[in-house]
């Protein structure tokens, strides 16, 4: 499980990283780049589902990871909920025939919608590149993590993203303490992100299946 809220950073000043948030420590530090494959139908069915399929390759770890992620539903303190199953690979698949067999050795073909079948068509759809800088915040047994993003998409802007996430329902309960102290802190240079990351770049590469103009 995943509990995420995603904001655009539209500040001049440098990025800020708290020493303390929600009564929460900073414990840790951590900046590496990032490099996600995302795969889906031509017709980018797994995204109209609300789903994603990638490989992520990440400079301080020695092996990519398959990261699947189901449909998100909004909380009361707007976070995103949603089902995250992740787990490394040994190798990254060359097109989507191969990331199909993947899914498949994982068990997650269950995971897909009903809609796809059983044996979808999977293609690589695009990629986007990251400079992440990574926070860990704790109180006792309870984790959230905070992280910049410096986000290079195929096609249009850079962005920088914050996010807020942790892997647990009982750190959960904090999110909305910490989104509060993050909003008076950058006072007005923090906004909620229109989309998460895999559909921006669906909506840039793909504006006649995904985008406004879409129907």
């Amino acid at each position: 499980m995943e509990i995420e809220l995603q904001y655009l950073y539209t500040g001049d000043e440098p990025l800020l990283v708290p020493a303390e948030l929600a009564n929460f420590s900073l414990a840790g530090s951590a900046l590496f780049d990032i490099r996600d494959t995302f795969f889906d139908t031509g017709e980018l069915a797994l995204r109209r589902e609300g789903c994603s399929l990638r490989i992520r390759r990440q400079s301080n770890l020695p092996t990519p990871f398959l990261t699947w992620k189901g449909p998100s539903t909004r909380r009361a303190d707007r976070a995103r909920e949603r089902e995250e199953i992740e787990f490394p690979v040994d190798h990254i698949p060359v097109d989507g025939d191969e990331m199909l067999e993947m899914v498949e050795a994982a068990g997650l073909l269950k995971r897909l919608p009903a809609a796809l079948g059983r044996t979808p068509s999977l293609a690589l759809i695009g990629e986007l590149e990251n400079r992440r800088s990574t926070h860990d915040y704790v109180q006792g047994l309870h984790h959230v993590e905070l992280c910049w993003d410096r986000l290079r998409f195929p096609l249009g802007p850079t962005q920088i993203r914050l996010e807020l996430e942790t892997k647990n329902d009982y750190a959960g309960r904090f999110i909305g303490d910490f989104d509060r102290e993050l909003r008076e802190i950058f006072n007005g240079a923090l906004s909620d992100a229109e989309y998460g990351k895999a559909k921006e770049l669906c909506v840039r590469l793909y504006p006649e299946l995904f985008g406004p103009q879409a129907a």
